[in-house]
């Protein structure tokens, strides 16, 4: 082995070292949180957070996105990537586009499915293996007493296109959905991620985490300042990784905030 190649594999084991540590130091409260309904044999889902527990995200505006929307991106280009660079660069390039302002999360339920996954080849994308992708963005809040997030609609766009062009062979959009359209779609989407040996749900929007839990806030959703609601009108995270049933893997990418606005609102009487 010649002295390049030596530094390229030193430079991998650094990686999957990295996406290791950081799975058993910051993931393990949130994967007790996110553990929910039996996976049937399925491997549990990787949880994949744009910023840190209580943190806001960055939006960059229409043209730049999230830069945990872009780091992504970038990384579905290469040309070659295992698991455990992905996860580590995944970190690095969102800190790096933000300047700092946010670090990626992960989580897990079970370290060794993720010491498992480290070698997995994600790109080029195995001819042999099925890849699908369900990309989820609440973006018009203009009946829910919310700022809109027009950034989240392109960066919908500019995520599902990057899957396609890595090669994933369904990839399904799903914009400011009703209950009854959400329902059906991660309805249908565990069917065919049933079929396949990985699979992604990216989803993003308005989000709140209270009391260990993280809920995506539905455009519809009638913001009154009042936790109580959370649980009935919003779309639970642990929700989204339960509907992933793929042979190999499963990811949930979700690029909302993490913060809790209800945290200084004095608790309702009974």
């Amino acid at each position: 082995m010649n002295i390049e190649n030596m530094h390229i594999v030193h430079n991998r084991l650094i990686s999957i070292l990295l996406v290791v540590f950081s799975l058993l130091w910051m993931g393990a409260a949130q994967a007790d949180a996110n553990a929910g309904a039996s996976r049937s044999g399925s491997p549990d889902p990787i949880y994949f957070y744009a910023s840190q527990s209580g943190k806001k995200i960055l939006d960059q505006g229409r043209d730049r996105g999230n830069p945990f929307v872009g780091a992504l991106i970038e990384l579905l280009a290469r040309h070659e990537l295992t698991f455990g660079e992905f996860s580590a660069q995944l970190i690095e390039g969102t800190m790096e586009k933000s300047r700092g302002f946010q670090r990626p999360d992960v989580s897990a339920t079970n370290i060794s499915d993720v010491l498992q996954l480290c070698a997995l080849q994600l790109l080029p994308k195995p001819r042999s293996r099925r890849h699908v992708a369900l990309v989820l963005a609440y973006s018009d809040y203009s009946s829910a007493n919310l700022p809109s997030l027009p950034s989240a609609k392109v960066d919908m766009a500019r995520i599902a296109d990057a899957f396609r062009r890595a090669g994933f062979d369904a990839v399904r959009m799903v914009l400011d959905p009703g209950r009854g359209e959400i329902d059906g779609a991660l309805k249908d989407f565990t069917a065919l991620s049933r079929e396949s040996d990985l699979a992604v749900i990216y989803a993003t929007g308005h989000g709140i985490e209270a009391e260990g839990n993280i809920y995506l806030i539905p455009s519809s959703y009638p913001f009154l300042r009042k936790s109580i609601l959370l649980d009935k009108r919003t779309l639970p995270l642990a929700r989204l990784g339960a509907t992933l049933q793929a042979n190999r893997a499963n990811f949930v990418f979700y690029a909302g905030g993490r913060d809790n606005p209800f945290a200084a609102a004095p608790k309702n009487r009974p």
